[in-house]
């Protein structure tokens, strides 16, 4: 691979296993958050949610669109969590990315705040070179195909000579189209649309071999 390869990391339940609850401490105040902001019961949240997630691919983006909510406070609101007494560090995450050769970025669909908490949490905030959140994409979050094009220019990377680990099944596809090398993080084989699964985020090195190594077929990814 002739250019210094990207690293590209999701963050919630990709750079921390989910047996680690911030996410869904996370997601419990999304509903809240609608429940409060909409004066709606909770079956009616999680159906709003669901409807949300299903056109725009978050929660945030159709509160926005069809009520004016302000980003800033829905973030402020979700995100307010004490992630030091949830998040533990993770030196065994620190060695792995340490020993990456490349960039390293986080693309969340998170707030740049919340990701910068998350990574001081598990010890690995002076590994990333960047962090590509919510207000980066302009509100347009994964699986989107636009935060994925834009990561690439505010990079300067090519897309395959870039690798991304994700948690989400949907949200592989958009960054596989592009051309990037693609991990499925706690994946399932058998459904996976990526070039690669693994069981945790720290066993990527036992698959990089299959990113770096040309392909000597001349196939595409």
């Amino acid at each position: 691979m002739a250019a210094e390869p990207l690293f590209i990391f999701d963050l919630d339940n990709t750079l921390y296993p989910p047996e680690v609850t911030l996410w869904r401490i996370v997601d419990a105040r999304i509903e809240r958050y609608v429940q409060e902001r909409l004066g709606v019961d909770p079956e009616s949240a999680r159906r709003i949610r669901k409807e949300f997630l299903r056109e725009f691919g978050t929660t945030l983006r159709g509160l926005m669109n069809y009520h004016g909510v302000p980003p800033g406070e829905y973030l402020d609101f979700v995100h307010d969590v004490p992630i030091h007494e949830i998040v533990p560090p993770r030196p065994e995450l620190h060695r792995m990315l340490s020993g990456l050769p490349g960039r390293r970025v986080v693309f969340t669909n998170g707030s740049e705040a919340y990701a910068r908490r998350v990574l001081a949490a598990l010890g690995v905030s002076d590994l990333m070179e960047g962090i590509y959140g919510i207000e980066f994409m302009e509100y347009i979050a994964k699986p989107s195909p636009y935060p994925y094009a834009k990561l690439l220019q505010a990079t300067g990377a090519r897309a395959w000579e870039s690798l991304f680990c994700e948690d989400v099944r949907e949200n592989l596809l958009p960054a596989r189209e592009l051309g990037m090398f693609t991990v499925w993080v706690g994946g399932k084989e058998e459904t996976s649309p990526a070039h690669a699964v693994v069981k945790d985020v720290c066993d990527l090195p036992g698959i990089l071999h299959r990113f770096l190594e040309p392909d000597i077929s001349g196939g595409s990814r």
